[in-house]
């Protein structure tokens, strides 16, 4: 994944070779090397470009073109996370079915990397150089802040949650919204939908490895389970609208997690090979 032309990559036709869906673990993807790494992994990039996991620096070959910028791609399956820290000092988290791709080391005038799932990013201030992140649904470009994306393709909104700093989003009609913190901006079908102030805590408690509940009903989060753990989980009517209290660990396996929820609501968990269905 060289390319020599640093204002133009055609994100969308990397991302297509491969989906987060198609690995069975956190899979790192250089132009030399398909790695299949653990859970939790900390890949970090030095400023030359060089590639650590967990310290530990991966041994490749040097690029003798020094017009050509590599793009690296890092598929997170169903169940688990990684965390990337850029050249530049900006840092990742990659949640469940998530992908991105970017450049071992930024070139040009932007910082730029694309994302698709859910992504926490803690941005290196960089007055000079404008950090933009580009996905299927929106481009969103700031200087340096702490944001939260999920653009899961499930049909549901995208969400933005700001946690610090500003950022400018540009839907796919060109229209523009500003972000400050605590601000939620929810996208549809590629357009700006909502923009409202929210407890940010609900939307980045993922990154810790947990999900607050937080009175949500209970069809939203068995939505958010159904995505984190890759199974299909749905609901009756007649306990979709419990609202539910507490928090959920997400170390903990899926059996434990609807346990927990049995503990909570009067819940019944019916089986299937291809569904969990919950219901009175």
């Amino acid at each position: 994944m060289n390319q020599r032309d640093h204002s133009f990559v055609n994100f969308q036709a990397i991302a297509e070779k491969m989906d987060a869906q198609s690995v069975g673990e956190v899979t790192l993807i250089t132009s030399e090397k398909q790695l299949n790494l653990e859970e939790d992994v900390l890949i970090t990039y030095s400023k030359e470009g060089k590639v650590a996991v967990n310290s530990e620096v991966i041994k490749e070959e040097e690029n003798k073109s020094d017009n050509a910028q590599e793009y690296n791609q890092l598929l997170v399956p169903a169940g688990k996370r990684a965390r990337i820290e850029l050249s530049d000092g900006t840092r990742l988290t990659i949640n469940s079915q998530s992908k991105v791709i970017y450049p071992r080391r930024f070139k040009g005038d932007t910082r730029k990397i694309y994302a698709q799932g859910e992504v926490f990013l803690d941005v290196a201030h960089d007055k000079k150089h404008p950090f933009i992140v580009e996905t299927d649904e929106f481009n969103l470009r700031v200087l340096g802040t702490k944001f939260n994306i999920s653009n899961y393709k499930t049909g549901e909104f995208t969400h933005i949650v700001l946690v610090e700093g500003s950022v400018e989003v540009v839907d796919k009609h060109e229209r523009k919204a500003t972000l400050v913190p605590n601000d939620l901006l929810c996208i549809s079908n590629g357009a700006i939908a909502s923009q409202k102030q929210v407890d940010v805590s609900e939307y980045i408690s993922w990154v810790d490895g947990v999900l607050l509940l937080n009175g949500n009903e209970l069809s939203r989060i068995i939505r958010k389970l159904s995505i984190y753990y890759g199974v299909s989980i749905e609901c009756s009517p007649a306990v979709g609208h419990e609202k539910v209290y507490g928090k959920l660990d997400l170390k903990d396996n899926l059996d434990d997690i609807l346990e927990c929820i049995q503990q909570t609501l009067p819940v019944k968990i019916e089986r299937s090979d291809t569904r969990i269905y919950l219901d009175k």
